[in-house]
């Protein structure tokens, strides 16, 4: 089997992914690729980059990289990879872009041998280590359901949280901060120290979730980063009392030793990952132990092949996996059949963007969670393709 030939598309959904006040439109753009082979087998992947301002350069990533691989045996997926990250001279400098085109093009190769053996993806992984796959509704900030809005008063995040356990979920994530009392997005300092009217405005919001929920929910708590190592321990202080599951991207992931010193600091586990590349950019963090949970993105991170290898890396360390979440119905699949096939999975992320029409309609199938628990699709490959609709709204462009 050979690969032939390849589309790549950029779908221009006309949606956006924030549009709130005091905050520039960025559009949910997501980057797909499909590989032909001259057997008739083909397979889709994703460049996790819908999101923020990265789609045209994923797009650009996958002109680049697919020519490489063409006429190559798509069974052989660490050639593949190893011929996009050494011949390419840009492979071995990493970054968001390159390990994103490495990822979405592994993900159609994983596809293709799962379509061309008929099996899931995860039966080719190692198999399922579980039945299913608790899940958290992710990012509730921006409330829980088909429509995106900017949440300020204690109230409307309680009422958020409600709705998503009386869907049966048992955890939730929200960011505290992503927007201020008046619902502007990113309108504060967060470096050096933390005003108290900050501090209280977050802990409203935080004993709002709790109480809405009560004791048996688990909470999470999204920083995104937006905090440095300072402000990141100063808040972590002010709610140790509120029984939190993890702490998401505390601070920037570019400098590794500052998460050594905030996991030093804080009294509840510490996650991160979701821009961290590759198992060489995971491995400073292993070798500190500085984060408790890790999460890698298949769309990013460098694809099925290398979140694998990052994963099994992580269970020697003791640390467990969520995978990030965010983007179209195909890297969702994907995600899923890597997390039902590892021994240290902990939670998958149900994002929010993945309650909305637009998005849904981009895969031919709508896989949502019931009563927060996902099952893993069990058609051949990863069980999802990309839909008419998608085709439609999508610039193209054909490699042969």
């Amino acid at each position: 089997m050979k690969i032939t030939s390849a589309e790549i598309l950029i779908v221009k959904t006309g949606i956006p992914f924030t549009s709130v006040k005091g905050t520039h439109v960025l559009p949910w753009e997501p980057v797909l690729v499909k590989l032909y082979t001259d057997e008739g087998i083909y397979g889709v992947g994703e460049v996790a980059l819908a999101y923020g301002s990265a789609s045209n350069a994923a797009f650009g990533m996958l002109r680049d990289f697919v020519p490489h691989i063409i006429g190559m045996d798509p069974f052989d997926t660490e050639a593949v990879w190893n011929k996009l990250m050494k011949k390419t001279f840009w492979g071995q400098g990493g970054g968001t872009v390159i390990f994103g085109g490495m990822s979405g093009v592994d993900i159609a190769l994983w596809d293709i041998k799962g379509k061309a053996l008929g099996v899931p993806v995860y039966k080719l992984l190692g198999g399922r280590c579980r039945k299913d796959l608790r899940c958290y509704a992710s990012q509730i900030q921006s409330d829980w359901g088909k429509d995106r809005k900017a949440l300020s008063s204690p109230e409307q995040y309680s009422n958020a949280a409600k709705k998503a356990i009386a869907e049966g979920y048992d955890a939730v994530k929200v960011d505290l901060f992503q927007y201020d009392r008046n619902g502007v997005m990113w309108n504060y300092n967060l470096c050096g120290s933390l005003s108290r009217d900050f501090i209280d405005m977050c802990k409203e919001r935080l004993t709002a979730v709790r109480e809405a929920v009560g004791p048996s929910v688990d909470i999470i708590i999204e920083n995104h980063a937006a905090t440095d190592a300072s402000t990141a321990i100063q808040l972590a202080k002010e709610i140790e009392g509120f029984d939190i599951m993890y702490y998401e991207e505390p601070n920037t992931p570019l400098n590794a030793k500052l998460a050594k010193k905030i996991k030093d600091k804080v009294h509840f586990p510490i996650a991160g990952g979701e821009r961290v590349y590759s198992r060489w950019g995971y491995t400073p963090l292993f070798e500190d132990r500085s984060v408790d949970i890790i999460q890698p993105d298949l769309g990013t991170c460098g694809g099925i092949s290398e979140a694998k290898k990052i994963c099994d890396a992580a269970h020697a360390y003791d640390i467990t996996v969520q995978a990030h979440v965010c983007g179209s119905p195909i890297v969702m699949a994907a995600s899923l059949h890597l997390e039902i096939a590892i021994p240290n999975f902990l939670i998958h992320e149900h994002h929010r963007n993945s309650l909305t029409d637009r998005n849904i309609e981009l895969g031919v199938y709508d896989y949502q969670p019931i009563n927060g628990r996902y099952a893993v699709p069990e058609l051949p490959g990863i069980g999802q393709d990309i839909s008419d609709m998608a085709y439609a709204l999508a610039e193209k462009y054909v490699i042969k």
